[in-house]
């Protein structure tokens, strides 16, 4: 008898265990990711922004590259959220800041979680960038639009410090080639 109600309480135990998760999974499945975004933004007091990009790193990652005007700079910012059993949670910030100048491409090297991630201004005839480095490897990097032309590039091998980008026009005519240098000891 004592066997029995041990069994049934184990029992009953599990199933509340199953149902109470698959309750909250159905919750967080219905998650608006552009709703946490805002709310995050606001928790880090930064109201004044652009989402140029998500890029969803897998399932329950993703990154949130965003960007906000200032009169001199160049502001922009990438976020990592992570899908919990409690939903989308914020797991790092970084930004950037660049001086405004006439360039047709900026860029900046900066590190979130395990990610390397190279972004910046480029200019607003650019429709796509090859990148190619000096020892010979070849990227194109995603163009995000916002306030103005944002390109981003996710590195899943070894940084560079240098490398050559070649801007296209919607023709697939080249408009410049620039030669960009990147400070991988960022921030020290």
């Amino acid at each position: 008898m004592k066997k029995r109600i041990i069994v049934i309480i184990v029992t009953v135990i599990t199933l509340l265990t199953i149902g109470s998760y698959l309750i909250s999974e159905r919750l967080n499945a219905y998650q608006d990711i552009e709703e946490v975004i805002e709310q995050e933004f606001r928790t880090l007091r930064q109201y004044v922004e652009d989402v140029y990009a998500i890029e969803y790193l897998d399932d329950d990652r993703a990154l949130v590259f965003y960007s906000w005007d200032f009169p001199a700079y160049y502001n922009f910012g990438v976020m990592e959220l992570e899908k919990t059993w409690r939903g989308w949670q914020f797991v790092e910030a970084i930004s950037n800041r660049m001086e405004r100048k006439t360039a047709w491409v900026k860029g900046t090297y900066a590190e979130i979680t395990d990610r390397v991630i190279l972004r910046g201004p480029v200019s607003g005839n650019a429709e796509e960038i090859v990148i190619i480095t000096d020892d010979g490897r070849e990227y194109r990097p995603e163009i995000g639009r916002a306030e103005w032309q944002m390109w981003y590039l996710i590195l899943e091998d070894e940084p560079f410090e240098e490398a050559t980008f070649i801007l296209y026009d919607s023709d697939g005519e080249v408009l410049r080639e620039e030669v960009l240098q990147f400070d991988l000891n960022w921030p020290e």
